[in-house]
C-alpha cells in the first residue's frame, strides 16, 4: 500500500455518476464466503466497481479430431472456464476507518474458510426486480500491488481483481420449486401402486420446461410413504431407490454434478440405496420441455416428491 502521496497531496476518489435519464445501471454486489454483503454498484458504499468484465456469454471450448483428409470432425463444444475481471475503488473519510476496511476486504477476497476453498459470490441485479448470481473465486489482485505514484493510500486505494468461477453459468438468485402429489382417485376403485405422481398446480401435466439457457440439475425432496422411480423419458434418464421411505421420513437427493448426494432426514447418507446404471442417471433437466414420469410404489397418505431447480443463464 503507498504510504507517500504524490506531489498534489491527498487524493479524492472521482465523483458519484449521476444518472439523468433512461434506461437505468444494473446493480452488482460481492457477496463474501462469510455471507457480507458487498454493494458495488453505489457510490455511498466506500467501494465501488469502476469496471466489471466477464458477464457476458461464456468462451466456447471447441476440440475436433483431424482428419487425414483434411478438415476435421467436431467432438466437444461446452463453456470454458469464466474469468471476471474487477477493477474496484475503496475509500473513506477517516483514514482509521479506510484502513479497517482494507482489512475487512482482505478478507472478503481471501477464498478459504475452516482449511477448505470457499467461494464469494457476485450477483447482478436487472431493472425488472429479477438477479442472477455465479460463485467465484479470487485469483489475482488482492496483495494490492504499489504500482501507482498517484494513489493515496491514506483514504483510497483501487485494486484490480481476477475471479474464476467453477460454474461457467449464471443462475437465478432464487429457485423453482414445483410439488407433485398423488392424483386424486375420485369415485370407484382407487389405483393400484404405484402411484404416477403429476404436479398439483397444473393437474396431471408432467411436462416441465426449462426456459434457462442450459442444463439445470434438481434437488429433490421424497416424502414417504413409497418406494420412488424418477424418469426424465425426453432424455431417457431414470433413477430410484432400493427399498421404501417409510411415512413421516424423507429422502433428499442432490443432481448438481459437483455435489451429488443421497441423505434421508437424520442425515445419515443413504448413497447406497440410490438404483442407477450410471451416474449420467442422475439426469438433468435440459433447456426446453421434459417430459417427466414420477412414481412412488406403495405410497399412502403424506406421500409427496418435491423438485427444486435453479435455471442457467449463458450471461448475467
Amino acid at each position: 500500500m503507498p504510504l507517500i502521496t504524490g506531489s498534489g497531496g491527498v487524493i479524492t476518489p472521482p465523483p458519484p455518476f449521476v444518472q439523468s435519464s433512461g434506461p437505468v445501471p444494473l446493480g452488482l454486489t460481492y457477496v463474501d464466503p462469510d455471507g457480507q454483503a458487498w454493494a458495488l454498484a453505489d457510490y455511498t458504499s466506500g467501494n465501488v466497481a469502476l469496471n466489471f468484465a466477464g458477464i457476458g456469454g461464456p468462451l466456447p471450448a471447441f476440440t475436433t479430431l483431424g482428419l487425414s483428409t483434411g478438415g476435421a470432425i467436431p467432438q466437444q463444444y461446452i463453456a470454458a472456464i469464466r474469468t471476471i475481471v474487477m477493477q474496484v475503488i475503496i475509500w473513506d473519510d477517516d483514514q482509521t476507518a479506510f484502513l479497517g476496511r482494507l482489512d475487512a476486504w482482505a478478507k472478503a477476497l481471501w477464498c478459504q474458510r475452516s482449511g477448505s476453498p470457499s467461494p464469494g459470490m457476485f450477483i447482478v441485479s436487472r431493472p425488472d426486480g429479477s438477479s442472477r448470481q455465479i460463485e467465484a473465486y479470487c485469483t489475482v489482485g488482492a496483495n494490492q500491488p504499489d504500482d501507482d505514484g498517484t494513489k493515496s493510500g491514506r483514504l483510497w486505494s483501487t485494486f484490480t481483481l481476477t475471479f474464476q468461477a467453477t460454474d461457467p453459468f449464471w443462475s437465478d438468485a432464487d429457485p423453482i420449486v414445483i410439488e407433485f402429489a398423488a392424483v386424486p382417485s375420485g369415485a370407484g376403485v382407487p389405483p393400484m401402486p404405484p402411484v404416477i405422481l403429476a404436479p398439483a398446480t397444473v393437474l396431471g401435466d408432467t411436462t416441465v420446461t426449462n426456459s434457462g439457457d442450459s442444463d439445470a440439475y434438481p434437488l429433490w425432496t421424497i416424502f414417504g410413504p413409497g418406494t420412488p422411480t424418477l424418469s426424465n423419458t425426453t432424455t431417457g434418464r431414470q433413477f430410484g431407490l432400493a427399498n421404501a421411505i417409510g411415512s413421516g421420513d424423507w429422502i433428499q437427493i442432490d443432481t448438481r454434478p459437483t455435489q451429488q448426494s443421497v441423505v434421508d432426514q437424520d442425515g445419515a447418507n443413504q448413497w447406497a440405496d440410490l438404483v442407477e446404471s450410471n451416474p449420467r442417471d442422475l439426469w438433468q433437466l435440459i433447456p426446453g420441455d421434459n417430459a417427466l414420469d414420477m412414481a412412488l410404489a406403495g405410497s399412502g397418505t403424506g406421500s409427496k416428491i418435491v423438485m427444486s431447480y435453479t435455471r442457467r443463464w449463458l450471461r448475467s
